[in-house]
C-alpha cells in the first residue's frame, strides 16, 4: 500500500510503538478512508507494492508479518482467518 497520510509505519518503521510516531484515530481513520473506494484486487495490488517497499527499507520482515498476525487472528471470523492465511503466506514468499 502506498503511504498514504503519513503511511503505516510512522517514522519508527513500528506498527505497535507509542510516543510521537504512534498513530492516532485521526490518522487511521483517513488512511481507511482513503482505501475505501478501492476494489479488493486494488487493495491487494497496494498491499504488495508496499510490504516490499517497506523489505527493503528494512521496516518489514517475516517476524513483525508473525506479530501482526498473532495480534489480530483472534478477534477475526473464521472466513476472514482463512483469507489472512493466504495473505501471509503470499507477503512471505
Amino acid at each position: 500500500m502506498k503511504k498514504k497520510n503519513g503511511g503505516f509505519y510512522g517514522n519508527g518503521g513500528d506498527i505497535g510503538s507509542r510516543g510521537e510516531d504512534a498513530l492516532n484515530a485521526d490518522e487511521v481513520r483517513r488512511t481507511v478512508d482513503s482505501y475505501s473506494g478501492m476494489s479488493e484486487d486494488a487493495l491487494l495490488e497496494e498491499l504488495f507494492a508496499e510490504a516490499a517497499a517497506a523489505r527493503r527499507r528494512g521496516e518489514l520482515d517475516d517476524k513483525k508479518l508473525d506479530l501482526f498476525y498473532n495480534s489480530v487472528r483472534s478477534s477475526l471470523s473464521p472466513a476472514q482467518l482463512r483469507k489472512l492465511d493466504v495473505l501471509m503466506r503470499a507477503l512471505k514468499s
